[in-house]
């Protein structure tokens, strides 16, 4: 049922195709003959904790988006493989200090956490001694979380996308310049394109991995080429690490009412030529970028979906830290003058709810957790069209009816308009459907023929 999703979707309804030169309509599907009189679609959920099926397709699909983008497939030429590719991870700056695992190298024997003496201002030690093994409860959470800068990182969390952003501006400005070029010269040389996945670490805070590739410009604009001589990783990581200590975007202060702090990235950055052996390079690169996708903000997904109120919050069983994350999202999202101030530094529209308030179950951050140039590789809309035309033919072949849409022409057919007519009609399965499961004859083999009306999902890149 809608491919193992676990929360389908139902829709009614029904999918017309026109032919555009004579304008005759024919049916090419509707839910009334289905069990229940619906059909199901995907969630598409990327976290495991809710879908563990739809979040193993996009992990795929975020994997073919970053593997095609560094060894060329899905529209994408193979000769990518020898440009020059940079592998970037950033960091937030520090809060506060947090209980963390310290060890020398992945697998060696864990130290002590923070070894310092004394107390903080508020009375609580200064250091831990402990040694953390993986999944310790105190990883992340702050020694003194009256030390904890709580609204300052919820805030740098709100403006990460913006500062994302202005650092690949003044990246591409800056290899400009040391190219002795203006911004328009260089971009009629190269192009820089890049593929970014956001991780939410244990404190609460984001940070950023990327693989940023440089391509030539052909004499047409589409054609993805080697780029000059000088185009070198090299060059690129300098400009990109002058950027990241310069780099810093204005924003309100949440602890001094009415004044500006800069919100900047932290000390610690890692930039690292990719160089290709083999396919087994690019999938670890494409495995490690993709694998925090289908993670959720905490263990056991009590985050996964928006906090109504806090009431709401009240009764989510969530450790005192992640806690006050969200409550202090919803404290300054109260504050009108406060997030004014915000949208104005983020460069959004005023929405029906406070950006902090509306994305509080992720601390803040409203960006999208994987995110790309238009043209670094394929798209999640091409793959799941590939999908929706391969359960199509599929159907067609397994029902005895003609492949292709409803005038026997293949498909994407330029004589032929698709008018959809669906409306939402609930969440989950029905008792007919599950019925008719398990009588054995298992879905509808002709239910592929409905993915036509998911297009238009929202795609991250």
């Amino acid at each position: 049922m809608a491919g193992g999703c676990t929360h389908p979707i139902r829709l009614a309804g029904h999918t017309d195709h026109v032919d555009i030169t004579t304008g005759e309509v024919r049916r090419a599907f509707s839910s009334a003959g289905q069990p229940g009189g619906v059909v199901h679609v995907r969630c598409n959920n990327r976290r495991a904790s809710v879908c563990p099926s739809c979040s193993k397709l996009y992990q795929r699909d975020a994997r073919r988006i970053v593997l095609s983008g560094l060894a060329g497939g899905t529209s994408v030429p193979d000769t990518v493989s020898g440009h020059p590719a940079l592998f970037v991870t950033l960091t937030a700056p520090s809060f506060g200090a947090v209980h963390s695992r310290r060890s020398k190298g992945k697998r060696g024997e864990a130290r002590a956490c923070r070894p310092r003496r004394g107390e903080c201002p508020h009375g609580r030690p200064a250091g831990c001694h402990a040694r953390h093994r993986d999944g310790d409860r105190l990883l992340g959470t702050p020694l003194c979380p009256d030390c904890f800068d709580y609204p300052g990182a919820v805030t740098w969390n709100s403006l990460a996308p913006m500062l994302w952003k202005v650092t690949r501006d003044r990246m591409e400005s800056a290899v400009a310049a040391a190219a002795g070029l203006t911004v328009a010269g260089l971009r009629r040389v190269i192009r820089i394109t890049c593929v970014k996945a956001a991780e939410m670490q244990a404190r609460g805070l984001v940070h950023l991995h990327a693989v940023i590739r440089i391509d030539g410009r052909g004499e047409n604009p589409n054609d993805l080429v080697a780029p000059p001589a000088w185009a070198t990783t090299k060059l690129v990581a300098h400009c990109l690490r002058t950027v990241l200590g310069e780099v810093a975007i204005p924003a309100p202060d949440p602890n001094h009412p009415g004044g500006v702090t800069l919100v900047r990235w932290g000390d610690q950055h890692d930039l690292r030529p990719i160089t290709l052996d083999g396919p087994a390079t690019s999938g670890k690169i494409a495995n490690y970028l993709a694998k925090y996708l289908t993670k959720s903000v905490t263990a056991g997904g009590l985050l996964d979906r928006p906090v109504r109120s806090l009431g709401h919050l009240a009764r989510i069983p969530l450790n005192p830290h992640a806690r006050r994350m969200v409550e202090t999202c919803w404290q300054l999202g109260q504050d009108e003058d406060f997030t004014a101030a915000l949208d104005e530094a983020t460069g959004r529209q005023p929405g029906r709810l406070p950006a902090l308030i509306r994305w509080s179950h992720a601390f803040g951050w409203g960006g999208h957790w994987i995110s790309k140039s238009r043209r670094y590789s394929t798209t999640f809309g091409t793959l799941r069209a590939a999908r929706r035309t391969w359960a199509r033919t599929i159907g067609a072949v397994l029902a005895g009816r003609p492949v292709g849409d409803a005038f026997s022409r293949p498909d994407n057919d330029p004589r032929t308009t698709i008018l959809s007519t669906w409306r939402y009609a609930g969440r989950g399965t029905t008792p007919d459907i599950d019925a008719h499961s398990r009588s054995g004859h298992g879905p509808p083999s002709h239910r592929a023929t409905l993915t036509p009306t998911t297009r238009g999902g929202d795609d991250d890149a």
